[in-house]
């Protein structure tokens, strides 16, 4: 099995770099990017390449103000509106841990437990949907990653919540070695 470097080969090659100068440009003319600038690698930062375990992959951001903090599903805790696709995600995991100890809406104790809470696209205009899937985040980064987690790990678990997350199943690689469940969005469509 090969030697990893984390995830440096992935966030420093030129792919990355010019899908971050394309970035760069939108916010430089104006248009509002979800996240912020610094975190917009969040999910990476706070689950380290040999750390996980399991990767839960969302389609994008949130697009509203005060929303995305580059995590996968998760908003800050001073978020007043809970996402619905969140909501239901707590839904779940509450019928299924009814004495458990409920996760706080940021899902940092899920990252630092090994859940690497990934986007396919990292940014969002605000308000627009989907509106950077076209930027190159998922040639860049997205797909890398994934083929990077399952050619050099072992025994992980994808899961991939909707028809776009189950679309990056090819690129799941040596797939008998590791775990891959889909299901429906948690959104509330």
């Amino acid at each position: 099995m090969k030697r990893s470097n984390g995830w440096e080969s992935i966030l420093r090659s030129a792919e990355c770099r010019d899908v971050l100068a394309q970035i760069a440009a939108l916010r430089k003319k104006g248009e509002l990017v979800y996240p912020i600038q610094k975190d917009v690698f969040r999910a990476f930062k706070d689950c380290p390449f040999e750390k996980v375990r399991v990767v839960i992959l969302g389609q994008d951001p949130y697009a509203r103000e005060g929303q995305a903090i580059g995590r996968a599903f998760a908003v800050p805790e001073s978020t007043e509106k809970m996402p619905r696709s969140l909501k239901n995600i707590f839904e779940e995991v509450r019928r299924d841990y009814p004495h458990g100890e409920m996760p706080k809406p940021t899902l940092q104790s899920w990252a630092n437990h090994g859940v690497l809470l990934l986007n396919t696209t990292l940014t969002v205009r605000q308000g627009s949907i989907n509106s950077h899937s076209d930027i190159g985040w998922k040639e860049a980064v997205t797909i890398p990653t994934l083929e990077k987690l399952s050619a050099e790990r072992e025994h992980l678990v994808f899961m991939l919540w909707g028809n776009h997350a189950k679309s990056f199943k090819q690129h799941i690689l040596n797939q008998p070695r590791h775990l891959v469940l889909e299901a429906s969005h948690p959104s509330p469509r």
